[in-house]
């Protein structure tokens, strides 16, 4: 079709360059044309496809679901407008295959058009939908249990400390009021652990970054504690990494130097290394702490899992920071030694390169 003022558009072009595999076949269920990712699903040479019945082409996909409901499509008899189908591919690989009956002016089927893409993709792509889905639930569960909790949480604090102001040292009520006040702190810091976790599972994804940036203003943010505490910050930089998949990896990262600077609680090391290495990126966070019991080294992702005094920590720091980078379609693991120190490694991908516009 010709539009006024531009260019025809060439349709056998555009499913040549398509990312995923075209098929089309007749209304006899030949091959008509496949482009070249379906040739390279498929490892077909084109000369001797195009023409073959798609059966003696791929005897595989005989006596499936697809082969069964091939008659309806050619003879646009089908319910749906596609139907998606799993069929074997080569070297015991999986296909998604989206089948749809290609109309005529009157109705008629002219053919059937396929659409194939490897299935372990499509499965990632749906692991990432539903994580994402079932990310934004919680989060949005997280922001309601927290303000509802709120506004009581600081009235009963408020009135625990006007009652502590007016008790006497000697009070026998006092020591329970105290204990009181600790259970509401650590309440309170569980409900700011539910807000930011909401605030970064249900924030848009930026989709690139630089993540030596990222790290950098991580370190801003916490250089006081760091002078306070007498740690030195190494850096290991590499300054050629590519642009990085951002979900609030900054957070994370955040998390992980303050989880490292209580580990050192009367000084040591911490040093920061970020490197590329294929298609992801790594950023390491390593600590000259104590190490984490290997007792406990399975429970460290749990939510409010902590190994801090009761009125430090929530138990809930390193549990978002897992969530935030897998958001991103990474991952963060660990290694420790005890007696040694704790590296944590967080890997994202690199952020996809966005296509430059063509000129006039």
């Amino acid at each position: 079709m010709e539009q006024q003022g531009r260019h025809p558009v060439d349709w056998e072009q555009l499913f040549v360059v398509a990312p995923c595999g075209i098929m089309l076949l007749d209304v006899h269920a030949g091959v008509r044309f496949l482009n070249p990712s379906a040739l390279q699903l498929l490892e077909l040479d084109p000369k001797a496809a195009v023409g073959k019945p798609l059966t003696d082409l791929l005897p595989a996909w005989k006596d499936t679901p697809f082969s069964a409901s091939l008659p309806s499509l050619l003879g646009a008899q089908s319910t749906f407008e596609a139907i998606d189908f799993d069929l074997p591919g080569p070297q015991n690989r999986r296909l998604r295959v989206c089948a749809a009956h290609v109309p005529d002016g009157e109705g008629k089927a002219q053919g059937v058009l396929l659409a194939l893409i490897e299935n372990n993709e499509v499965a990632t792509l749906e692991r990432r939908l539903h994580r994402a889905e079932y990310q934004a639930s919680i989060g949005k569960l997280a922001r309601g249990i927290a303000h509802e909790l709120n506004s009581p949480l600081d009235g009963v604090l408020r009135y625990t400390h006007l009652a502590l102001e007016h008790l006497t040292e000697d009070s026998p009520v006092r020591e329970y009021l105290v204990h009181v006040k600790e259970g509401l702190d650590r309440m309170v810091r569980a409900v700011r652990a539910f807000l930011e976790f909401s605030r970064q599972v249900t924030t848009p994804l930026t989709r690139s970054a630089d993540l030596n940036k990222l790290v950098e203003d991580a370190l801003l943010l916490v250089q006081h504690r760091a002078k306070f505490q007498q740690i030195r910050v190494i850096k290991h930089f590499d300054e050629q990494l590519p642009a990085v998949v951002d979900g609030g990896i900054q957070h994370a990262v955040v998390n992980l130097i303050k989880n490292a600077f209580d580990a050192m609680p009367r000084g040591g090391t911490l040093t920061i290394t970020t490197r590329a290495g294929g298609e992801c990126v790594d950023v390491d966070v390593e600590d000259t702490g104590g190490g984490i019991p290997e007792e406990i080294r399975t429970r460290i992702f749990e939510p409010f899992f902590s190994t801090k005094p009761i009125h430090q920590g929530s138990g809930l720091g390193l549990i978002i920071a897992k969530e935030v980078v897998e958001r991103s379609g990474g991952t963060m693991e660990f290694t420790s030694r005890t007696g040694v120190g704790t590296t944590f490694r967080i890997r994202v991908p690199i952020a996809p390169v966005e296509p430059t516009p063509n000129g006039p």
